[in-house]
């Protein structure tokens, strides 16, 4: 599907009445090549950045305009949102010369000033000496909570996740390399109509290291650790395993019952007014009690960007609320740095609880 201008009014609108509430008259949005960098300026472009980088001066009172490359301009007109494109290819000076000619009033907005460089910052201080904010709570506000078509997409994606899940099983087999499946589970993923997707694979013992391959070949006594993660229409779904090339080793088999428990605790607790620390707590419970230990962060909230904005970890409260979208996938380990598993799906936050939106069961 492609997001309608309906999608696009009911975002500008929200956008500009936060903006309207923070006294601010401009925004520059920042986007790069990467699963982690996309979402904001997708979110206004409806067209991922695959060029480098890109931004988008937003008015509070005017159309965007889309800075950046010939040919990510030539695909943000196509997507149909931006028309106004201009090329600012490697011009640092471009930049800041067109946001200080188009912009209005004095403030000046940043989301993602993380992605930055460093020398264009300094010089949009200087442009902008009375007032320069982070702004990426107007994102984050507005991004976690999807839109009926934004939740639509994030099935599509769950779907082409669990398919390529499918096409794994079919092809896992002793004596194989973790390219070959690599492989296989990217081109189930882009034959589906995906642009991108983030997997990371791990065919080393039963490590969960969760990298990108290296050439390991596949033992009939090891596991192999996926995150399988496609991005339909910009929004990724994740499914997280940790599979057996023929049957679990010995050490690794008692972990399954107790990641199991701590599946189903924090699923429990996956429902609004719920805050993403004290998911962390739950399922950190469940793990210690049985004498392991908890590795990585059970999960994530994902959506346009494949870890979105907040993890379930002991640091963070943000608060779950009705249309999220969240990757939750507990990890157990036998002693730190050493094997375990890690595995789960996406959910999308209801009225009632969490929607599994995966169809396959592991």
């Amino acid at each position: 599907m492609s997001f309608s201008l309906n999608e696009r009014d009911r975002r500008y609108e929200a956008i500009r009445r936060l903006m309207r509430e923070a006294g601010l008259d401009n925004l520059v949005i920042v986007g790069r090549d990467s699963h982690t960098a996309r979402g904001n300026l997708r979110y206004v472009s409806n067209h991922g950045v695959n060029f480098g980088e890109q931004y988008c001066l937003f008015p509070v009172d005017s159309d965007p305009v889309f800075l950046g490359s010939p040919i990510a301009s030539s695909h943000v007109r196509r997507a149909g949102w931006i028309h106004d494109c201009v090329d600012v290819t490697g011009d640092s000076a471009r930049v800041i010369e067109e946001i200080s000619r188009r912009s209005h009033g004095d403030s000046l907005g940043l989301v993602g000033i993380q992605h930055l460089p460093v020398p264009l910052y300094l010089s949009l201080r200087e442009a902008f000496p009375r007032r320069i904010v982070d702004s990426i709570s107007i994102f984050k506000q507005l991004r976690l909570v999807k839109s009926q078509e934004e939740i639509a997409t994030i099935r599509d994606s769950a779907t082409i996740a669990d398919r390529a899940y499918a096409a794994v099983r079919e092809t896992l087999q002793a004596g194989i390399s973790d390219y070959e499946i690599y492989g296989e589970v990217s081109r189930v993923i882009h034959s589906m109509g995906c642009e991108y997707s983030m997997n990371f694979i791990d065919g080393e013992a039963a490590k969960i290291n969760f990298f990108y391959p290296v050439g390991n070949v596949l033992r009939a006594d090891s596991t192999l650790a996926l995150e399988i993660t496609p991005s339909r229409e910009g929004y990724y779904a994740q499914l997280t395993v940790t599979i057996p090339v023929t049957e679990y080793p010995a050490h690794i088999e008692p972990l399954l019952p107790v990641w199991r428990e701590a599946l189903d605790a924090g699923v429990a607790f996956l429902k609004p007014g719920i805050k993403a620390d004290k998911i962390d707590r739950v399922v950190t419970e469940v793990v210690h009690k049985h004498g392991y230990t908890s590795p990585l962060r059970a999960g994530h909230g994902i959506g346009l960007d494949a870890l979105e904005f907040f993890s379930f970890s002991a640091t963070d409260n943000t608060e779950l609320m009705p249309g999220m979208t969240v990757a939750f996938h507990p990890c157990i380990a036998t002693q730190p740095g050493q094997d375990g598993i890690g595995m789960g799906y996406t959910y999308l936050i209801t009225d009632e609880g969490a929607e599994k939106l995966s169809q396959v069961t592991i």
